[in-house]
């Protein structure tokens, strides 16, 4: 049971940290398309006069991290079977 859970771990964690930082990407790439500027001291986007920008999460963007993750997970996982098969 514990060969069978650890690759199953191993993709869990290795798809969170792949939605992470793809969050993390779309929303910086969606605040520059609205116009405005990251500050990378507050991470928060910001417009004209100093205004806050706020960007939603999206239906859409929910379903491509879902989508991330299961396939992320799934291929992190096969990786890690093979490897302590070796």
């Amino acid at each position: 049971m514990k060969n069978n859970l650890v690759p199953s771990l191993v993709g869990v964690l290795v798809s969170l940290f792949a939605v992470w930082w793809l969050h993390g990407f779309l929303l910086v790439d969606r605040c520059l398309d609205s116009g405005g500027a990251i500050d990378h001291k507050t991470n928060l986007c910001m417009g004209e006069n100093e205004q806050v920008i706020e960007l939603a999460t999206s239906s859409g963007m929910l379903v491509i991290y879902c989508i991330v993750i299961m396939f992320v997970s799934l291929l992190a996982g096969s990786l890690v079977r093979k490897l302590f098969k070796r």
